[in-house]
């Protein structure tokens, strides 16, 4: 199969909104990042029950400030995905996703390409909602250079708001060894655990991956991308 890339990935897909987000509040203990493959990294609670369950209810309440698009037919070379989605243009509730859950003291053990360091959350903050039979097919994720800081991303951020805990059956996100086939050697695949927090590179360094298809329940997922300087 072709690199084909995720669709709507680019820099500039989100519009610049003001949101009133649910509060974060810093961990109890330093987040602790588990790495069950090179450039796959696990950080167990990254959200507590009480804030993952502000962020859903904040999602699914009927006067929600973000809509979710359906989905649209990919483009030639672009990866199949069924999920609904939306974006926000947020510098300032990247910076509290940031500063406020340990995520940039955790992050400094990251390294960066040509000895850069991480430095922020992109602004373009995402959410993906996937329901029964949903999937994100075989991709790539790009690396982005935000204009207003000239930092390029190396770690793409996936904060799992339900999972197996909410009866979610299916949907973890699969990498592959091999750059273009999936079944060249196993899969790594993380269980889909709410309110974990999957880092993984992206850019040259990233691992063909997939979204696998929602059996049972919906998947909700927060997505931005670490940026280094």
């Amino acid at each position: 199969m072709g690199k084909q890339r995720a669709k709507g990935a680019a820099q500039g897909s989100a519009q610049p909104q003001s949101v009133s987000w649910p509060a974060l509040h810093p961990p109890q203990r330093p987040l602790q990042l588990v790495e069950p493959s090179p450039g796959i990294i696990l950080v167990e609670d990254f959200f507590p029950p009480a804030i993952r369950k502000a962020f859903l209810s904040f999602l699914t309440a009927p006067n929600s400030p973000l809509r979710l698009n359906p989905p649209t037919a990919p483009k030639r070379g672009e990866a199949e995905r069924t999920n609904a989605r939306t974006s926000v243009q947020d510098p300032e509730f990247a910076k509290r996703l940031w500063e406020d859950t340990g995520l940039r003291e955790a992050c400094r053990a990251l390294e960066g390409r040509n000895g850069r360091k991480a430095a922020g959350l992109n602004p373009n903050i995402r959410v993906y909602r996937y329901g029964e039979g949903d999937f994100f097919g075989p991709h790539y994720d790009d690396d982005i250079r935000d204009p207003a800081t000239g930092w390029t991303s190396e770690w793409t951020l996936l904060i799992y708001l339900t999972g197996r805990e909410d009866g979610v059956v299916g949907g973890e996100t699969a990498f592959y060894p091999s750059p273009t086939r999936k079944d060249n050697g196993p899969a790594v695949v993380p269980e889909l655990r709410a309110g974990r927090a999957l880092l993984h590179r992206h850019g040259q360094l990233c691992s063909l991956h997939e979204g696998r298809l929602v059996e049972k329940g919906t998947k909700w997922v927060l997505r931005s991308d670490v940026l280094f300087a």
